[in-house]
């Protein structure tokens, strides 16, 4: 009788072991899904009551490493109807920092070709895109 019990209690820690191997193997070969920045904030707004079909102050964020290619990427948002200024980041980095502004909505979509647009156009500046954030008291 003895023999029996020890049996199935080994025998309930081997399916046990099992499945928590199965399930280990399965979390690892499951790719999550990164996630996306813009939706992620944007629900964040809604949760907190930001109407974001309305239009809102919108800052953008961009980190330059020299005076001209700020100058440049300042002029290609300036064209494209954003409001611009430029800071040097003397003593902590030496690199600058630049900052433009504009009225928008925040549609998931649009703010997503935003941040591929705007990545893209600080690489081609020597530069980095960094974020955005809303004014949301105008």
């Amino acid at each position: 009788m003895d023999n029996k019990i020890l049996f199935f209690v080994l025998l309930a820690v081997a399916a046990f072991s099992a499945l928590r191997i199965i399930s280990r193997w399965r979390g690892f070969s499951v790719k999550r899904k990164p996630i996306d920045w813009d939706a992620h904030f944007i629900q964040s707004l809604r949760k907190a009551g930001v109407d974001t079909f309305a239009e809102h102050t919108v800052d953008f964020f961009f980190t330059m490493p020299t005076r001209p290619a700020s100058s440049a990427l300042g002029k290609d948002l300036t064209a494209e109807g954003y409001v611009v200024d430029v800071v040097e980041a003397r003593e902590t980095t030496g690199q600058y920092s630049l900052h433009a502004s504009r009225r928008m909505r925040l549609i998931v979509p649009e703010m997503q070709d935003r941040t591929r647009h705007f990545r893209e156009m600080a690489e081609r500046h020597g530069g980095q895109y960094d974020s955005w954030a809303v004014v949301t008291k105008d």
